[in-house]
């Protein structure tokens, strides 16, 4: 079992450091870790190791340590959709995002000032996430503090229009999206076994993971290189399909310093130009960023080298930190390159305590 903090235990001295907010912390309450292992998610999710363990007190002990005065918890891939899509699998998803969401709410009114949540949907069911939307946003007390979204539901993308009753009814609500990636999917394996309305599905989350990842068997974990990847793809797609756009009351947190969407995002302007009536600019792309999409440090980035690279888009206001705990078991050693990476980037000055602290605050409070 991986060691949920591993060497923040050692750290109680920590709290001379600046205080942080942390936009990308993750709960696996027992009856969710229960969940996945019943799935076949084993030995961890997306070809992980294992599971991590985790409960409120050991991460309100790691804040504590760390002088991290809020974490904003979601749940992680595989989400709560965490079998391939048949109606069997749609009712298990949402009974456990109902399960989650209530979970998070009371954790939330247990500890308000130390904990928010962005509330899971069971997304590829629309119906059914509606439902959940109106619920959380409608009847939970406290209510989330916005949406945790998998880059993708079992290759149902951010563009697919299936998805515009989703973002119509987020947008109506002016919410805020925290993307996570997740395991991606090709369209002919979401047309051919994505099938929601079946009555059960019997391909194993290792399965679906070898029918979609190029050299799976020698690639380990789904993490390490297609979560960065399938965050770009998503993004590409939501421009592509213009969704910023059309549904501007949205904001977006996108993870990993961007994953692997920064190098990419020249030739995703650039090569729009070859469509007729879709010339999507830099400055159109600058600002649509500006106005609407904010980045989270969760690494392992080396701080020093992703900040100045977001700067040539967005500005320091729409840069955010996470630690991506408990499934970083160097959240605490990452934690101590962070203050030094930030101070180097922007020295002992209000733009370091912003993108610590003061930028989620603005966002999420």
């Amino acid at each position: 079992m991986l060691n949920l903090f591993i060497l923040g235990c050692f750290l109680t001295t920590f709290a001379a450091c600046d205080v942080k907010v942390d936009v990308h912390s993750h709960y696996l309450p027992d009856f969710y870790a229960a969940a996945l292992r019943d799935a076949g998610h084993n030995p961890g999710p997306d070809g992980m190791p294992a599971i991590p363990a985790w409960d409120p007190e050991t991460h309100l002990q790691f804040m504590q340590d760390l002088n991290i005065t809020k974490s904003y918890l979601s749940i992680s891939s595989p989400g709560v959709y965490i079998s391939v899509p048949s109606r069997a699998a749609t009712k298990n998803a949402t009974r456990l995002a109902r399960r989650v969401n209530d979970f998070a709410s009371q954790l939330k009114a247990q500890y308000p000032s130390e904990f928010g949540f962005f509330a899971s949907l069971p997304l590829p069911a629309i119906e059914e996430s509606l439902q959940e939307i109106e619920y959380c946003f409608h009847e939970l007390d406290p209510k989330p503090d916005g949406v945790v979204l998998m880059s993708n539901s079992y290759g149902m993308y951010f563009g697919d229009p299936n998805m515009d009753p989703i973002w119509e009814a987020l947008d109506a609500l002016n919410i805020t999206i925290f993307e996570h990636p997740t395991g991606p999917c090709t369209e002919h394996n979401h047309l051919k076994y994505s099938n929601i309305d079946g009555e059960t599905s019997t391909i194993t989350p290792e399965e679906w993971r070898s029918l979609n990842r190029p050299v799976a068997t020698r690639q380990r974990a789904t993490p390490i290189l297609d979560f960065p990847f399938d965050t770009a793809r998503t993004f590409a797609d939501l421009f592509y399909s213009e969704v910023p756009t059309r549904f501007p009351s949205l904001r977006w947190i996108i993870p990993h310093a961007g994953g692997g969407l920064l190098p990419t995002l020249d030739r995703i302007v650039t090569f729009s130009t070859l469509y007729p009536g879709f010339n999507m600019t830099m400055s159109l792309m600058m600002d649509t960023l500006s106005r609407s999409f904010y980045f989270d440090l969760a690494g392992p980035w080396p701080v020093d080298s992703s900040i100045p690279t977001l700067l040539r888009w967005v500005n320091h206001s729409n840069i955010l930190w996470g630690s991506d705990v408990p499934f970083t078991a160097w959240a605490a050693a990452s934690i101590l390159a962070f203050d030094t990476g930030i101070e180097d980037v922007f020295g002992n000055s209000t733009r370091s305590q912003d993108v610590r602290s003061n930028n989620a605050r603005r966002l999420l409070q």
